[in-house]
């Protein structure tokens, strides 16, 4: 008899384990992910860990050179502020980056960091940009000595099916304010491409005779069609002083992002 009552305990433990199995596998396949070509695991037919199979070759993937960050720079403004610049290089000619972590590191004269800017980007193949933040404020007031820049998290991808995008700068022009109130710079942005175009971010970058950076500044578009020219114009609170001999535009259009371009 007390075999036949564990034999029945048996049976209901085994009854009520495969109904909790049950109900967990299906909250975890409910919840869980789509597989993709960017979720760090090796599934839906890849060769490799996010390559292969419905994903870009592993081979051009793996064999990916680094970025190269070419400058960095900071200027001081009023108020405890500061404007960061990085100019990078992606050395890659068929694979760009659709996404990555930076960070912009200030540090005062005994090396110590005093601020950090955190922020995330992407760099079409064979292409260089700039990245810039406006108004990082320091800690206690103190004076950055250096800046450093950092990339970390680099996801790779082949830009399928998609030409870079031409955005001509036309008719650039900087400027004083007569009363000597502020600086501005102007032009026109015209895009020259098949494909109308979403979220343009531009970054300025202005230099003196020396080709020393003496003036950092963003702007944005929401959309520009194809064919079609816009003007902008950006301002600095305070004037430039230094002679201003190159006004650098860079406009920028995340084209991984199919959302951001259409015909």
């Amino acid at each position: 008899m007390e075999n036949r009552t564990n034999l029945k305990r048996m049976i209901v433990i085994i009854v009520y384990l495969i109904i909790f199995s049950t109900i967990a596998l299906v909250i975890y396949l409910i919840k869980s992910p789509d597989p993709s070509c960017s979720d760090g695991k090796q599934n839906q037919a890849e060769k490799g860990i996010d390559c292969g199979g419905p994903c870009s070759p592993c081979s051009v993937i793996s064999e990916a050179k680094d970025l190269i960050v070419q400058e960095t720079v900071f200027l001081s403004e009023e108020n405890n502020l500061h404007d960061v610049v990085a100019k990078i290089d992606n050395p890659n000619d068929v694979i760009g980056a659709e996404f990555f972590n930076y960070t912009f590191t200030l540090k005062d004269g005994n090396g110590t960091v005093i601020a950090t800017s955190e922020g995330s980007s992407f760099i079409l193949p064979a292409d260089n940009k700039y990245i810039a933040k406006i108004g990082i404020k320091t800690s206690d007031g103190s004076i950055p000595a250096s800046v450093e820049f950092s990339v970390s998290n680099v996801q790779w991808s082949l830009l399928k099916d998609t030409a870079k995008p031409q955005i001509g700068v036309y008719g650039k022009k900087f400027e004083n304010d007569p009363a000597g109130i502020g600086s501005r710079v102007e032009g026109i942005l015209r895009n020259e491409s098949i494909y109308d175009l979403k979220k343009i971010e531009v970054v300025i970058v202005l230099r003196n005779e020396n080709n020393r950076v003496v003036g950092i500044n963003t702007t944005q578009r929401d959309s520009i069609r194809a064919k079609e020219q816009q003007s902008f114009q950006i301002t600095w609170p305070t004037s430039i002083l230094d002679n201003v001999q190159k006004i650098e535009v860079d406009p920028q259009i995340n084209v991984f992002d199919s959302k951001n371009l259409f015909i």
